[in-house]
């Protein structure tokens, strides 16, 4: 079985570094009211150009310093060895791309393929190559995917795709899947619990 695993905040405790490099380089800190907001021109007060400008540096001089999600890489070590393929699908831009998989290289797993895949209508040309248009993934055969930003849990759930789960984070608490469109599998914040869950989707497929 195939599964698809968003990067930011699903492995990686991304806004967390996030917000300290905000805080660090930029003087920003969280908006009160807004800090659980997945946009971050909304929870660090960034502006248009400002945006960019911090995006920009993160992925240049902090991505490879981001921590992982407790267990995130044991368990995915785990699915390598026992035949479960982990293929991570990411909102970062392509630039992002040899950090990215470096970050997985350094934690025992350079074998896992990065897709980058313009999920919230953020790149300037989607049609850059090394861009994967969301209904490409069609071919990958995905058996699970496993997403945490409202807008991609929506596409999986309007897409039919395949069966997901929500990785339980403040700025998804409240999400619904669209009417008539089917509930995710599992909302949990807990690898162990995706673990369970995809080794269990494995034995069936």
């Amino acid at each position: 079985m195939t599964v698809y695993l968003d990067f930011d905040d699903v492995l990686a405790e991304t806004f967390r570094a996030l917000a300290a490099f905000a805080a660090s380089e930029f003087g920003k800190t969280p908006v009160p009211g807004r800090e659980t907001h997945f946009d971050l021109h909304e929870s660090l007060g960034l502006g248009a150009g400002e945006y960019a400008r911090f995006m920009d540096r993160f992925h240049a001089e902090k991505l490879l310093d981001v921590e992982e999600m407790p267990g995130a890489c044991e368990v995915l070590r785990g699915w390598v060895r026992d035949g479960i393929e982990p293929v991570v699908v990411t909102g970062r831009p392509v630039s992002a791309h040899g950090p990215s998989a470096e970050w997985l290289r350094r934690r025992g797993l350079g074998s896992v393929p990065v897709l980058h895949v313009d999920k919230y209508a953020r790149f300037p040309d989607p049609s850059e190559p090394g861009v994967v248009p969301f209904p490409a993934l069609r071919e990958r055969g995905f058996g699970l995917a496993v997403e945490d930003a409202p807008a991609a849990l929506a596409a999986l759930a309007s897409s039919g795709l395949c069966p997901y789960a929500a990785f339980a984070r403040p700025w998804n608490a409240g999400w619904e899947p669209p009417p008539d469109a089917p509930a995710p599998l599992l909302r949990t914040g807990d690898w162990r619990e995706l673990d369970a869950l995809a080794r269990r989707l494995a034995s069936l497929s």
